[in-house]
């Protein structure tokens, strides 16, 4: 077990973790806004078709997956601090766009694809060196800092999920000029960070061959492969249920609006706080993947219980758990994913996992659009319940996973 604890860790370190949390904080709050009010306005204000609505997800995540490799390739080659620095204030520029549209009435489908297609660039361009900062500043504290940062992220997306659910009452416009300055903010904590070590250049490589070499390198890692490839399965049908399934169960199973979908994100979310803080105090775990695959087997009553349409107060608790097990499952695959990857690769094998999950979700939100126009909302959460089934199966007959010991 680490004996390495936080008393002991320099206090610039802990300072360092403290600005890169501050800006992960203000990212993901501007983000989850980001993502309410896109899957809203769809759903509740242009009144598109579930399958319009899968589609759109599809076109504004599908071309964000170049970049995520392209951001990983960078990733390791340059500071990644500058990087992420130039996201923030960037992504600024399209809710202001947007805003714009907005105060003019301008806003449609592609207008809102166009803008929202913007911002998801810039965060996957920017999200294998953020993930690789982490490493850094964590030091010695590696899945207590991921744990720690996924706990502020979920309290981050439940203020700005909830902020995002306003909209009817402080007005679209009003609502997307703040997310513009959340992201500023984020920028400003995040400029706080000290530059990474220098980086080798006497050997400059083009980035695709810097990319194909990350792709190699995680194919012939098994372990690797195995993680990245069952969470790719997961995000296919769970957060596309989350995505696409739950808007329109809310809005026509339910009849409800804005302000319910925003608040069971909430829910969402706080069940994730609740399971990142909780899993502190179990810090360092040793054999993270065996409770991996059991949260998978967990997640099968909770989608049967919302697939059975009960009372709505029901829902709240069953969204809830949901939102525990994906902060238990998400945390264990990633810090498996950045505790066993090679430093040279981390930031490429992070795009490569990240990529897994932006990849699927957006796949898995069109396919199960179509399940919704044919057989309604609540049989598209049935896929994530087979899923998760033969996640496990292979997870411990196939692969390392349920015996992978932790380094910590």
């Amino acid at each position: 077990m680490n004996t390495t604890n936080q008393s002991n860790a320099p206090s610039g370190n802990r300072f360092q973790l403290s600005f890169y949390n501050a800006g992960f904080a203000f990212w993901m709050g501007s983000f989850s806004i980001q993502q309410l009010l896109v899957t809203w306005i769809l759903v509740g204000v242009l009144h598109e078709s579930p399958e319009r609505v899968g589609m759109a997800q599809l076109l504004i995540g599908i071309p964000g997956l170049i970049f995520m490799l392209w951001g990983g390739a960078i990733g390791d080659r340059v500071d990644g601090r500058k990087l992420l620095i130039q996201a923030h204030y960037l992504s600024a520029i399209p809710p202001l766009l947007l805003a714009v549209a907005s105060f003019y009435g301008l806003i449609g489908f592609w207008i809102l694809i166009m803008m929202a297609l913007a911002a998801n660039l810039l965060n996957s361009g920017s999200n294998p060196a953020r993930n690789t900062i982490l490493n850094r500043v964590a030091a010695s504290r590696l899945q207590y800092a991921i744990s720690l940062s996924t706990g502020i992220g979920s309290i981050a997306t439940m203020a700005g999920t909830k902020f995002a659910g306003e909209l009817e009452t402080l007005g679209l416009t009003s609502v997307l000029i703040g997310q513009a300055l959340l992201f500023v903010i984020g920028g400003i904590f995040t400029s706080f960070l000290t530059k990474g070590p220098a980086i080798s250049r006497t050997r400059p490589t083009p980035a695709l061959q810097v990319i194909r070499d990350g792709l190699a390198h995680v194919w012939h890692h098994k372990l690797a492969r195995d993680v990245i490839g069952i969470n790719c399965l997961s995000s296919f049908f769970n957060a596309g249920a989350w995505m696409v399934a739950m808007p329109f169960v809310i809005a026509r199973v339910y009849a409800g609006d804005a302000i319910l979908l925003a608040n069971l994100t909430v829910v969402f979310y706080f069940g994730s706080l609740v399971a990142n803080f909780g899993l502190l105090r179990f810090m360092p775990l040793l054999r993270p993947g065996r409770l991996f695959l059991l949260m998978q087997l967990s997640r099968i009553p909770i989608l049967v219980l919302i697939w059975l349409k009960p009372e709505l107060w029901v829902i709240w608790f069953a969204v809830a758990f949901w939102g525990f097990n994906m902060g238990v499952t998400s945390t264990m695959s990633r810090l498996m994913v950045q505790e066993f990857s090679d430093t040279r690769f981390l930031s490429r094998v992070m795009s490569i996992y990240t990529l897994s999950l932006m990849s699927a979700a957006p796949i898995g939100s069109l396919v199960l659009g179509f399940i919704i126009g044919i057989w309604g909302p609540l049989n598209a959460l049935l896929p994530g319940m087979l899923a998760s089934t033969l996640i496990f199966v292979f997870g411990y007959y196939k692969s390392a996973i349920w015996d992978y010991r932790s380094p910590a």
